[in-house]
């Protein structure tokens, strides 16, 4: 969970922050459009005493497959979070499109015009971020971010004052830095300064992150180890219904472990170009190359989709 992004005159770029995932949905009625039928051939005698009955036109149900696609995309562009993830998508994949046809000589429009909406996504996406410090706030106070209970009491706390406390930090310094490279003459600060400075607590919460993740794996491996060992009791027992709640179960607790290693993956791929975008000079003199820092964004932009996804779908 998490976003991040640069100043759109300088070499790197972004992130993401933490995913908190609400759903929603909509739906569309229609009316039935009314009709009557007769035969032209015949004589038809009306008789006022008794009313004609209209047929109603029945509505063809949308074929699965669509309707579930559907479903599903709404679900992910109701979502502030995950509306950004596709937003991301397309802004990393511009980046690396328009790297790669640097050298392309047949359409010299290409590269630049790539790179432009790349760098202006990467600013549409700090208007996002306006939404983040009340969720972090909430966060911090509820303990949400750690998303359920767990046996391990360190994985609340680290969830609450390490990753919800530093992004309350985090949000308010971007916004500050937005409006520095926005308007210049109205907010008189050295954005890239304070981007850096939001950077280091972004950093933080990404070191949270990954600890976190780390902590709820050794958790999860146990429980599944545990059932494991039940589930052999239960066989030996003949105990069928006793055997399908358990295999459930572990489906479930397998899941767990699949979203916890995605989530860890993202922390690898994030730490180097949050650290590459903490240092002062980051904008003058970066420690990573572009192609790095940008490569491991686009790494983990996709990975960020692919796991909403597996989240939706189940």
């Amino acid at each position: 969970m998490s976003t991040r992004q640069r100043k759109a005159t300088k070499n790197n770029a972004d992130d993401d922050t933490p995913g908190l995932v609400p759903t929603g949905s909509w739906d569309k009625t229609f009316e039935d459009d009314e009709f009557s039928g007769g035969d032209d051939d015949s004589p038809v005698t009306k008789d006022k005493s008794t009313p004609r009955i209209k047929p109603t036109q029945s509505i063809t149900p949308a074929p699965s497959a669509l309707k579930s696609f559907l479903d599903n995309y709404n679900k992910f562009a109701a979502s502030t979070f995950t509306a950004d993830q596709g937003l991301k998508v397309l802004q990393w994949s511009s980046w690396a499109i328009s790297y790669l046809a640097q050298s392309n000589s047949t359409n010299k429009h290409l590269s630049p015009s790539l790179r432009k909406l790349y760098l202006d996504l990467s600013m549409t996406r700090y208007a996002l971020r306006f939404y983040g410090f009340l969720q972090s706030l909430e966060g911090y106070l509820s303990g949400s971010w750690a998303g359920g209970s767990w046996d391990n009491p360190l994985i609340a706390k680290i969830a609450k004052y390490v990753m919800a406390g530093s992004m309350m930090f985090y949000y308010p310094l971007e916004h500050v830095a937005y409006a520095g490279w926005q308007m210049p003459n109205l907010v008189r600060v050295d954005a890239n300064r304070i981007s850096a400075i939001s950077c280091c607590f972004w950093t933080t919460y990404i070191v949270g992150d990954f600890w976190v993740s780390c902590l709820k794996w050794a958790e999860l491996r146990k429980k599944l180890f545990n059932l494991g060992e039940l589930l052999v009791g239960k066989k030996q027992a003949d105990d069928k219904d006793a055997v399908g709640e358990i295999l459930q179960e572990q489906q479930s607790i397998l899941k767990k472990i699949r979203h916890v290693k995605l989530q860890a993956l993202r922390s690898l791929l994030f730490i180097l170009p949050a650290v590459n975008w903490s240092l002062p000079k980051w904008a003058t003199d970066p420690l990573f190359s572009e192609p790095v820092v940008n490569g491991l964004m686009l790494a983990e932009a996709y990975t960020c989709v692919y796991q909403s996804l597996r989240g939706l779908l189940g």
